[in-house]
């Protein structure tokens, strides 16, 4: 692993971004300015942040859009604060034609015009998360009180419900349409097969699962509840049902933080400690490069068409890492 360079924001990074031409990176701190850097670490520009907080952030109509504790959201030039309470996270849609943001029991969805008349508005519960169907734009997740619910834009009641009787705190979505996965309140994960109407509950974890993430092909799911990650199996009819994990050890506390490459497979995981560890699978085994980076590791991504990690830190520390030769 080589270190093209790095930077530092003023708090512990939250989330990071890469636009979707893999030409700048969106670093969100917890609090204060949002940094934007290139594919060489160089810093390019400083945004304002959001008060006491900031949420994560995304890319939208080629601007990046931020938001947080103070309610608003901003994207370029554009500023807009849409109700009250704050706003932990902003995601573009997979056609780049709306960015969503969950407050209170609204999910508002903005069009690149600022209008927000497809949001879905009076939700049984408060969105915690919620995650866009990557091939369909028009159908996107909430999670929250009672678990998952699954929404068409433009129609009032959700067309699937997956209620386990607990709250669900994450939800994703797997590439190919055809999972959906949530982290509980409980130490469990929920995993929905879409098309089957079939829902699958896998417990057993030391603590709630801090973090989750499909692989591109949606052939893998990671879920981070402790030092050890577990990998799914999702490939076969069944998918993860009856099926056993691959189980990724070598962290040395909690892992934080999971990414998949979309190009190479790769799965990145980042613990409390700083250390980093880079998995391979190969015909249901696996082989992982380990690094100790020094500080606890909060956030990860890889470059949408390289071999090129970013890598977030407890002190607010960026690290790009390269994984070529």
């Amino acid at each position: 692993m080589k270190s093209p360079g790095s930077i530092t924001a003023g708090d512990h990074i939250l989330d990071l971004k890469w636009n979707p031409e893999g030409t700048r990176l969106l670093a969100t701190p917890a609090t204060g300015a949002i940094l934007v850097a290139d594919e060489t670490a160089t810093r390019l520009e400083e945004l304002p942040g959001h008060g006491m907080g900031n949420g994560s952030s995304d890319w939208f109509v080629g601007e990046p859009a931020t938001c947080g504790f103070d309610g608003k959201i901003r994207c370029g030039s554009r500023e807009w604060k849409p109700g009250r309470g704050m706003i932990e996270h902003v995601r573009t849609s997979p056609d780049g034609a709306l960015l969503a943001a969950g407050q209170g029991k609204t999910l508002h969805l903005f069009d690149a015009a600022g209008s927000a008349e497809k949001s879905l508005r009076d939700l049984p519960a408060v969105v915690s998360d919620f995650a866009w169907n990557p091939k369909s734009p028009a159908e996107i997740a909430t999670a929250g009180a009672g678990g998952a619910l699954l929404w068409r834009l433009g129609e009032k009641e959700p067309f699937a419900r997956f209620d386990w009787g607990g709250a669900s705190l994450q939800v994703r979505w797997s590439n190919d349409g055809r999972w959906l996965a949530t982290a509980d309140q409980t130490a469990s994960v929920h995993v929905y097969d879409i098309p089957r109407d079939n829902p699958l509950n896998m417990e057993g974890f030391e603590s709630k699962v801090r973090a989750l993430a499909f692989s591109a092909d949606g052939k893998r799911l990671a879920t981070a509840g402790s030092p050890v990650v577990t990998v799914w199996p999702c490939a076969s009819a069944k998918g993860p049902d009856g099926a056993r994990p691959i189980q990724v050890d070598g962290s040395e506390s909690e892992v934080l933080a999971l990414d998949f490459s979309p190009t190479t497979g790769q799965l990145a995981t980042g613990d409390g400690e700083g250390t980093l560890l880079v998995v391979t699978f190969e015909k249901g085994q696996f082989r992982r490069k380990r690094a100790r980076l020094g500080t606890g590791i909060s956030a990860l991504a890889w470059h949408p068409s390289k071999a090129l990690l970013a890598v977030g830190h407890a002190s607010g520390l960026v690290t790009w890492l390269s994984m070529e030769g």
